[in-house]
């Protein structure tokens, strides 16, 4: 093998083991978020209630305004991407229905997920459940397939202020390298406050049950008519990030970026397309 080709492969495994952590690598949850947005706005994944909910938090579906699909790109560190997508749809009685892809990785590790989401509004509060297949995949092991399923809720504490709470592999699924090690099980509880017409303030507890909690706080502000600005920082990955949106007609752009003191920046950019009349009496999107 070329040696820039081998250096350029030991980069890569050292950034890869910096972002994972070495006690993780073999199967780890790539991330715990997903799309620009939530990219943007310090990591919150739980209390937005949009198309990415179909992997945020399923519980957050039964209030989505409109049928809508998405697809993001992420670049992170220079040195890894995620390729994402998602799309949910009502079906009146029946609830919300979303389905959603990822793939994170280069070619020799990678991590794949696909997964089948439902929620519905019951008044005040909505529910969601998701089973998800994810595959890990390497060129030095055998490819790994797991079964986790995911819950959350969302409900309105009062018309301003609405609290949410997810947990990722409630099943508890086991490693496959070590029957005694469970695949990491992640819980988010937070809080949002539309403090006026325009400003959106947003905080989001979450905990890993074999890590220490940490804190993910954000803003998004609307201006300009369909421009958004948004902002926030996480504790558990030392970042601080912010983006913008920009929505037009039927279709919605979204940008972030993030910056690690260590590892460096990192950027997102999702394009949305919404379909179908919105959906009466489900409360405004935040």
């Amino acid at each position: 093998m070329p040696l820039v080709k081998t250096g350029r492969i030991l980069l890569n495994l050292v950034v890869l083991l910096l972002f994972a952590g070495a006690g993780t690598l073999q199967a780890a949850n790539e991330s715990n978020f997903y799309g620009p947005r939530a990219f943007s706005a310090g990591q919150v994944s739980s209390l937005f209630r949009d198309v990415w909910s179909v992997q945020n938090n399923p519980g957050a579906l039964g209030y989505l305004e409109r049928n809508a699909a998405a697809v993001s790109y992420e670049r992170r560190y220079s040195a890894f991407s995620m390729l994402a997508f998602s799309a949910a749809c009502s079906f009146k009685n029946w609830g919300t229905f979303g389905l959603a892809a990822s793939r994170f990785g280069p070619e020799f590790f990678n991590q794949s997920r696909a997964g089948l989401s439902w929620g519905k509004s019951f008044g005040i509060a909505s529910i969601g459940v998701q089973g998800q297949w994810y595959q890990v995949s390497s060129k030095d092991f055998n490819s790994r397939h797991y079964f986790l399923l995911n819950f959350g809720g969302i409900a309105r504490l009062g018309e301003k202020l609405h609290f949410s709470g997810s947990i990722s592999n409630l099943t508890q699924t086991k490693s496959q390298e070590n029957e005694t090690r469970v695949l990491p099980t992640i819980l988010n509880a937070g809080l949002s406050l539309q403090a006026n017409s325009n400003l959106l303030i947003l905080l989001e507890i979450q905990k890993d049950l074999d890590e220490k909690a940490g804190v993910n706080a954000g803003a998004e502000y609307r201006f300009a008519g369909n421009c958004f600005a948004r902002t926030g920082f996480s504790t558990l990955s030392k970042t601080a990030s912010l983006g913008f949106g920009l929505f037009w007609r039927d279709m919605q752009l979204d940008f972030g970026s993030s910056w690690h003191p260590e590892l460096g920046f990192s950027q997102c950019i999702g394009l949305q397309y919404l379909f179908g009349k919105a959906q009466y009496g489900k409360p405004s999107q935040p």
